[in-house]
């Protein structure tokens, strides 16, 4: 399943679910497939966010189950994957925004 932010102070951008759902329980956020974060919310979300990247230190995994290691896709930290929602949530906090998430 693919989840969809939105802001009203930048544009959208659609992630998996399997990605989205930790990143959104690391705000504080309930990890449902549908939500808000108010502008009076933001601040907290993003210094919890931020902080829950910092210590998380899982290593990535591959993308591809190959056994050979050539076929393999290179793995991609969670912190990379962050980047977005990471962005849209300092830019809703910089104009005063919010940000939304649904299921797309």
């Amino acid at each position: 399943m693919l989840i969809r932010f939105k802001s009203d102070k930048s544009g959208s951008f659609i992630m998996q679910e399997s990605v989205a759902i930790p990143l959104l329980s690391m705000m504080g956020m309930s990890g449902r497939h549908e939500g808000a974060v108010s502008e009076d919310e933001l601040r907290d979300a993003l210094q919890r966010l931020e902080a829950a990247l910092g210590r998380h230190t899982q290593a990535p995994t591959s993308t591809d189950e190959g056994d050979d290691e050539e076929e393999r896709e290179p793995a991609i930290a969670l912190s990379v994957r962050a980047t977005p929602l990471l962005e849209m949530l300092r830019r809703a906090l910089a104009a005063d925004g919010y940000v939304m998430w649904q299921a797309d």
